[in-house]
């Protein structure tokens, strides 16, 4: 049985880039497992990864069955424990909280690290919020919040998670960290300033966001570029702890024409597995209503992605000539 201590154990080893897994189909538009072990082995091939996490949109699962899904977490969990890196998997988008235990308790069962679940219900109450994470932490299984901003039940609108939200999750022992997603610098700051000391954070959105909450407390993120080369997580997370003015511009070189100029045109949920293609790790097939890229499309982000590359060289020779002392 996991005890306080390991929970505490891990919420301090949930630091740095969090690298996320993308879930790749064949032609048939099943699962491609080949490609997804290779997809896994690459990034766990690299020292400064120390964790992965297989998430319900970048891992595809509302393209996915019930089944697909506890079968996807299980191949997940076996080949990264295989790799000596933590792994967190998730639940369904859309299931009842019954049905999300259920997919915690088997995660538990075949060795995940954390247990990552979503709350995509309509909000009406923090009751109701407590109620279902309180449910799925009986499991007595390291839990992340996937903060993902609710809709309202009243009004049909979009709201972020509420500070008293959190703080009553916060009672809640075997939560031990939360993704933050609303990709603002004043919201990241607040929650930092308030639960930095209770959760290990992870945030999600561009480098320049992760920089500026650099002096908010900001110790983990997810990663984002590094589908075009994982050293980009490993030079910018280097120079965020020791020179944020080299950080500064190696985001604004590398990280900031994939979000202004391919992002902003394509969408980041298309441009993963076609960076990915360009790799040569998957085929960026997709099961609708999902739509990936065509020809054109794929050959114009080809091209700026070669541009990216090239700038990228650059900075991973300058990297290797400064001492490394982490």
């Amino acid at each position: 049985m996991k005890t306080i201590n390991t929970f505490d154990k891990l919420k301090k080893s949930l630091q740095g880039p969090v690298q996320t897994i993308f879930v790749p189909f064949n032609r048939k538009l099943n699962i491609d497992y080949p490609a997804l072990r290779k997809h896994i082995s690459i990034l766990c091939s690299f020292d400064f990864v120390k964790c992965l996490y297989l998430m319900p949109y970048n891992g595809r699962y509302s393209q996915l069955s019930e089944n697909e899904i506890m079968e996807l977490n299980r191949f997940c969990i076996s080949e990264v424990k295989k790799k000596g890196k933590l792994i967190i998997v998730s639940d369904p988008i859309h299931a009842s909280t019954e049905t999300k235990l259920k997919f915690c308790l088997d995660a538990k069962k075949n060795g995940a690290d954390i247990f990552s679940s979503i709350c995509r219900e309509k909000y009406f109450s923090d009751k109701q919020i407590f109620l279902h994470y309180k449910k799925i932490s009986s499991s007595n299984m390291p839990i992340l919040v996937h903060m993902m901003p609710f809709l309202s039940g009243y009004d049909g609108s979009n709201m972020n998670w509420k500070f008293n939200t959190l703080k009553k999750l916060s009672t809640i022992k075997n939560i031990i960290a939360i993704k933050e997603d609303t990709k603002s610098f004043v919201y990241g700051a607040n929650i930092l300033k308030k639960f930095k000391k209770r959760f290990s954070i992870i945030f999600a959105g561009r480098k320049k966001l992760i920089l500026d909450l650099r002096k908010s407390g900001l110790t983990s993120y997810l990663n984002g570029t590094s589908i075009i080369d994982p050293e980009i997580d490993n030079i910018f997370w280097k120079f965020f702890k020791i020179n944020p003015t080299l950080a500064k511009k190696f985001v604004k070189e590398i990280d900031d024409p994939f979000w202004d100029i391919l992002s902003s045109k394509y969408g980041w949920h298309r441009l993963n597995k076609a960076c990915l293609e360009i790799n040569g790790v998957m085929k960026r097939f997709e099961r609708l209503p999902m739509i990936s890229l065509d020809k054109k499309e794929f050959n114009d982000v080809k091209k700026k992605v070669v541009q990216i590359k090239k700038k990228l060289g650059s900075w991973k020779k300058f990297n290797l000539k400064i001492k490394n002392d982490f």
